[in-house]
């Protein structure tokens, strides 16, 4: 995923260094727009960023959670459930 973004980011500026100059070359375009488009892109790579590193996370809690469950689970079924005569003892209804 890190190469995609960084391939994606360095392309995209490659790219207005290649039209834009082809652009400032015809007389269609000054180098003061080049320069402020490759600023913002490098102004739209920083949330884009932040995007992924939070569905990163997201899915790294999900597993997480998920294992948690399973363990949980595991140790619940090992357990006996409690005699009639025991459960009212320790005052829990069923």
């Amino acid at each position: 995923m890190n190469f995609l973004m960084n391939f994606c980011s360095h392309l995209q500026i490659v790219a207005a260094l290649l039209i834009g100059g082809w652009m400032v070359h015809t007389d269609q375009l000054e180098v003061g727009g080049v320069v402020a488009f490759i600023s913002g892109v490098g102004r739209l790579n920083d949330p884009w960023g932040d995007l992924v590193n939070y569905f990163r996370d997201l899915n790294v809690t999900q597993v997480k959670f998920g294992l948690l469950a399973e363990i949980v689970n595991a140790l619940s079924e090992r357990w006996p459930p409690l005699p009639i005569s025991e459960q009212t003892t320790f005052g829990i209804r069923a």
